[in-house]
């Protein structure tokens, strides 16, 4: 059997890890074929896709600069080439390969991505007999249509009629690591993955270039910062910034990769390693510390992984979010998430600055040993 797995981001590639490291898949003395596509559009990929070559766990290992239409701004300019993606998917994945044949891509039994691509879609269309599998994409693929989301009811009828009534968008199933709080509408069909063992884990630290000795976080808040992107935005980070002086000794920034206002956070401690967040919280447990975040998924992240349950501080109803933002599927997320901590008060949403100090002093008192049962003394 010939397997295929499609890679977007670090947090993919590690799922995808994680399903061929335990044979997840694969039935027992079968005879498989594993490749694996990463696409080059996060730092980190040329150096991973270097590394995955070279560890050879993967029998073949592509990297592509994925085209997904998104740059493009004239809508019919962008609607023909989407419509030529679709009825044309050999010409899209030579492009994408930059090969003449694209025949060595006609051979898979089962596709797995997080994401549903044109080029998965493209991928599913010449392998008409695949199956589709859909594995863990973080908090997007807990609730809802991950799907449906991002690509519109034109394009799957388009996509549908193309394959002959085939619907190839539509998973047989969804792999998760935290299958007992997945809500999703992708399919019924949602399974448990392994928790990351420490071979595992060790395979993986090397793979994505982090130092064995990494150092834990011991102090008790920790800010995941966002980017300062507009005025409004930066006027209300320095907000945070300014209550979290009087908890300095307290604070340590997980500073955003693309976030410029590093001003802002000059009398912090400062985290710029920008290693995997979803592997360093292997190393440095985050439960009893407090996370501050806009409504970065990396809040989620601890939960969904290693079953761990931070105070979390969110911010969204205090900072300025562009609309279209996906705050309304994040704020669903959050309400499952109150559902299986043990205290779902651990959790806020302030909606005053006054309230987001409260939780923040009465999160300190209680781990402190300064509070019971969440009240200050």
């Amino acid at each position: 059997m010939n397997y295929l797995y499609y890679c977007t981001t670090p947090f993919q590639t590690l799922m995808a890890m994680n399903l061929h490291h335990n044979s997840v898949l694969y039935n027992e003395n079968e005879e498989v074929q594993a490749s694996l596509i990463l696409v080059d559009i996060f730092n980190q990929a040329n150096s991973l896709y270097k590394n995955l070559k070279a560890e050879k766990r993967f029998d073949y290992v592509y990297l592509l600069e994925e085209e997904d239409r998104k740059t493009q701004r004239k809508k019919l300019r962008k609607a023909t080439g989407i419509f030529y993606d679709v009825i044309f998917p050999e010409r899209l994945l030579k492009q994408q390969f930059r090969r003449t044949s694209v025949n060595f891509l006609k051979k898979f039994d089962v596709i797995v991505s997080s994401v549903f691509s044109h080029t998965v879609a493209a991928l599913c269309t010449i392998n008409p007999t695949s199956k589709y599998i859909m594995m863990d994409d973080g908090v997007a693929s807990y609730f809802g249509d991950w799907t449906k989301r991002i690509r519109s009811k034109g394009y799957m009828w388009l996509l549908t009629c193309r394959n002959r009534g085939r619907e190839v968008y539509r998973p047989s199933a969804l792999y998760v690591m935290r299958a007992e709080v997945c809500r999703t509408e992708l399919t019924n069909n949602i399974y448990q993955l392994p928790e990351f063992s420490p071979g595992f884990l060790n395979t993986a630290f090397k793979l994505f270039d982090i130092p064995d000795n990494l150092n834990e976080y011991k102090k008790k808040i920790i800010w995941l910062s966002d980017v300062s992107d507009n005025a409004q935005k930066k006027k209300d980070t320095f907000k945070i910034a300014e209550i979290l002086k009087r908890y300095n000794n307290e604070v340590i920034v997980r500073l955003h990769p693309r976030e410029k206002e590093k001003s802002i956070y000059e009398i912090f401690d400062v985290d710029e390693t920008n290693y995997m967040w979803e592997l360093q919280l292997s190393r440095s447990s985050v439960n009893h510390k407090l996370l501050i975040t806009l409504v970065s998924t990396a809040a989620f992240t601890p939960s969904l992984l290693y079953n761990e349950q931070p105070w979390l501080l969110f911010t969204y109803k205090l900072l300025n979010v562009p609309n279209g933002s996906q705050i309304e599927d994040i704020v669903q997320l959050v309400n499952q998430l109150k559902c299986i901590y043990k205290d779902p008060t651990h959790i806020c949403e302030p909606e005053s600055w006054d309230e987001f100090e409260m939780f923040i002093k009465r999160c300190l008192a209680y781990e402190n040993g300064l509070a019971s049962d969440g009240k200050i003394k």
